[in-house]
């Protein structure tokens, strides 16, 4: 009888402490490693006492999931991807920081020129081998007083990223051209995340600290 009611207290505790595991799971996580311990006493009084412990540890590791949304896609063959990224550009409060391999878009030279005009912090890399090709930008934006330089890698910068103020990147395929708009199959994805947009202003300002001044 006495064997019955302790594995009849033990399953209640193991079940007790699957339903603390369900309560805690249920809200937003962190990465951590939660150790829950109890100790269960049965006590049987008669002319002999008998006293059993249960000791039940176990660990549970919980993972994070980061809210981060995909706010939006364009695919330069079916939608108008150079006036999406000049809203947002038009939108910016605080900054926009580009790098981009290839840059003769008109309109996106002049959504960067507004943004400098309004008080945003507008800074530019591109491609070296990219900046004096027909139709680039580099000189138009470098003479209006963007802040644009030119990539110094001796290979390639081939990125094509955007991150605007605090918690927006956008990045895809698309380079800031005439082809990738009129010609070409690219994509880009807008997030938005602040965990992403710190991750890709690391990126922006290693670039920007090597990149050579026009």
């Amino acid at each position: 009888m006495r064997l019955l009611a302790l594995g009849f207290l033990a399953g209640l505790l193991i079940g007790g402490l699957a339903v603390y595991l369900m309560q805690q799971t249920a809200q937003p996580p962190t990465p951590s490693t939660t150790t829950i311990s109890a100790t269960l006493t049965l006590m049987e009084t008669s002319t002999t006492t008998y006293t059993a412990t249960i000791l039940t540890t176990q660990s549970f590791t919980t993972t994070e999931f980061r809210q981060d949304v995909i706010s939006e896609t364009c695919f330069s063959r079916t939608s108008r991807c150079d006036t999406i990224l000049a809203s947002l550009i038009d939108r910016a409060v605080e900054r926009v920081h580009v790098a981009v391999y290839s840059f003769t878009s008109d309109l996106l030279a002049e959504a960067l020129m507004r943004a400098r005009d309004r008080g945003v912090e507008v800074l530019v890399v591109v491609e070296e081998d990219q900046a004096l090709v027909q139709g680039a930008e580099y000189l138009r934006l470098l003479n209006a007083g963007v802040n644009i330089r030119l990539d110094s890698n001796p290979y390639l910068m081939h990125h094509k990223f955007m991150v605007v103020d605090r918690d927006v990147v956008v990045t895809g395929s698309y380079n800031w051209s005439v082809s990738a708009e009129d010609r070409n199959d690219e994509n880009f994805v807008v997030i938005i995340s602040e965990h992403v947009n710190r991750l890709f202003e690391e990126e922006f300002q290693r670039l920007w600290r090597m990149a050579q001044q026009g």
